[in-house]
């Protein structure tokens, strides 16, 4: 995990996802190259999707308005695919994917858009926190491939 997600983090608007994900990981999460996480922010709920190389696991952490937490943990074999969608993909520019799809057993599609991000905290129509957030969104997806077979 970056530690530029630490420091996106410190915001008073999300420092409760942060300190959620430390009393549930510990400091580790945002130090250990085994964890690849990245923050959504939508008007209901903040959410902090974080893949455990290790535990081949996806975890969601989550904290609504009303300051409820809820943490759910899929494990990689509960997960049949995953779909990343590109919207005006350019080849030359190597355009990152606008959102992942992932379809769980039992026919369950999770919807995974760190560009919702961008209407939620004004901070993330800088340059340097949405390339950054790209950067982490191509990594969670990255190691959610690694964790499973598809």
């Amino acid at each position: 995990m970056s530690i530029e997600l630490k420091e996106r983090l410190k915001s008073s608007s999300q420092e409760n996802l942060r300190q959620a994900a430390v009393l549930e990981f510990s400091e580790e999460v945002f130090e250990s190259d085994n964890y690849c996480s990245l923050e959504v922010l939508t008007p209901e709920q903040q959410k902090l999707y974080i893949v455990n190389r290790n535990d081949r696991t996806l975890t969601i952490l989550g904290i609504s308005k009303d300051m409820a937490v809820t943490k759910e943990t899929l494990f990689a074999q509960r997960i049949l695919s995953l779909k990343e969608w590109f919207v005006d993909y350019s080849m030359s520019d190597n355009t990152p994917p606008k959102k992942l799809e992932v379809e769980l057993m039992g026919g369950r599609t999770l919807l995974i858009e760190p560009g919702l991000s961008i209407s939620q905290e004004k901070n993330y129509k800088k340059p340097e926190f949405s390339n950054q957030v790209n950067e982490d969104f191509e990594h969670l997806i990255a190691a959610l491939k690694n964790t499973i077979i598809l």
